[in-house]
C-alpha cells in the first residue's frame, strides 16, 4: 500500500536515511506515468517560498540539488482485504523510487535548487548540464555547515571521542569543501 518505508529501511551507510517516492496502481502502468505524476506537483511549487510538504514533496525529492543517486523499483503485491473493508482489489503495483542523499528538508522546501546558469557553482565538473562533482556523503546534522563556519576545528578537527563523533555526523561538510552535498 502506500506506505513510506521507516528511516531504517531506506538507510544508507553514507549518506544516512534516503528520501523516497511512492505510487501506487491496481494495474501496470508505463514508469513514465509513475514520475510524471509526481513532476506534475512542480504545478503546485512556488520557489523561495513556504510550501506545504503533502503537496510538493515528491517533486521537490525529484529535484532536490544534493540527491545524486536514484534507485527504483515495482513490485507487483498481493491484497487480501478484510471483510470489512471498502477495498477489494487484490492485486496491486508499487513504484518506488529511493533518493540519497535525503531532500525536503522542511525549512529548506522552498529552495531545493539553487537557480542560475547550469554547473555555475562547478564550471569544471559539468556533464549534460548538471554539476558532476557530488559528495559520496551526506550530512546527519542539518545545521553542519554553520557549525563548520563558526567552529571549524571543532566540527572537523578535532580528535577526541566527541569530535570523531562530530565528524561522522557532519562527514559531508569535512570531507567534500568542493563539492556539491
Amino acid at each position: 500500500m502506500l506506505v513510506h518505508d521507516n528511516e531504517t529501511g531506506r538507510y544508507d551507510p553514507n549518506y544516512g536515511s534516503c528520501g523516497q517516492n511512492i505510487f501506487v496502481s491496481s494495474h501496470k502502468v508505463p514508469w513514465l506515468f509513475a514520475i510524471e505524476t509526481w513532476w506534475l506537483e512542480k504545478e503546485q511549487f512556488e520557489y523561495g517560498r513556504t510550501n506545504d510538504l503533502h503537496v510538493i514533496g515528491h517533486y521537490t525529492q525529484m529535484v532536490w540539488a544534493s540527491t545524486h543517486e536514484v534507485g527504483c523499483g515495482i513490485a507487483k503485491c498481493n491484497y487480501k482485504p478484510s471483510t470489512n473493508s471498502r477495498f477489494n482489489q487484490r492485486v496491486f503495483y508499487n513504484y518506488v523510487c529511493n533518493y540519497c542523499p535525503i531532500g525536503n528538508y522542511p525549512e529548506k522546501l522552498g529552495l531545493p535548487y539553487k537557480k542560475g546558469k547550469p554547473c555555475s557553482l562547478c564550471k569544471q565538473h559539468c556533464k549534460r548540464n548538471l554539476c558532476s562533482n557530488s559528495c559520496k556523503y551526506a550530512d546527519h546534522w542539518i545545521n553542519c555547515g554553520q557549525l563548520h563556519r563558526a567552529f571549524p576545528g571543532w566540527v572537523c578537527g578535532s580528535n577526541t571521542p566527541g569530535g570523531r563523533d562530530r565528524f561522522r555526523k557532519c562527514r559531508a561538510t569535512c570531507s567534500c569543501t568542493h563539492k556539491v552535498k
